[in-house]
């Protein structure tokens, strides 16, 4: 199976990112999601399980799935941001590059509290959310890639085809307007 990658040509080295989060930070945590991906997805087909996308019921499992793992890497990558500890708690990472005071648990139900930064990812080309963030939101667009097990002429072979592509990375300032 072909191990996904980042494009260079299509990363915008010039994007302005929130409380200085590096472009650098973005393609190293992308290219680490693309390598955690590709072993859990060769280990899946070792052991006859299928693709690792098959075995989600619904995209949206998938969605959270990317999101977390991705949310879990920036926060790695950038000494500034710490995960928040609460499940569905907003926003996913909280900045702690300033002398703002978080709880000890780091654990924060909404955005209130301080400054951060809300992951989402998607499927499609548009972010739904329990949540309309205000604040700012890094989306995640990706592609799965599901194989056919009859290849065309035009259609890659299964195993030329990377299962999982980060199509788009985009940041904003959101307001309740926005969405």
């Amino acid at each position: 199976m072909k191990r996904p990658e980042v494009q260079e040509r299509f990363v915008n080295h010039d994007a302005e990112l929130p409380y200085g989060l590096e472009v650098p930070q973005v393609v190293n945590a992308i290219e680490s999601f693309y390598e955690y991906w590709h072993e859990v997805n060769e280990w899946h087909l070792e052991e006859g399980y299928g693709r690792f996308h098959e075995q989600f019921r619904a995209n949206n499992a998938i969605g959270g799935f990317v999101s977390h793992r991705l949310t879990t890497r920036f926060a790695e990558e950038s000494p500034d941001f710490v995960l928040n500890r609460l499940d569905d708690g907003y926003p996913d990472l909280l900045y702690d590059g300033t002398d703002h005071e978080w709880p000890d648990n780091y654990a924060v139900k909404d955005s209130d509290n301080g400054p951060g930064l809300e992951v989402k990812a998607s499927m499609g080309n548009t972010f739904y959310a329990h949540h309309n963030v205000e604040g700012w939101l890094l989306g995640i667009h990706y592609r799965i890639n599901a194989r056919s097990e009859f290849p065309t002429e035009d259609a890659p072979a299964p195993d030329d085809t990377p299962p999982i592509e980060v199509t788009q990375v985009l940041c904003a300032s959101m307001d309740h307007e926005d969405w």
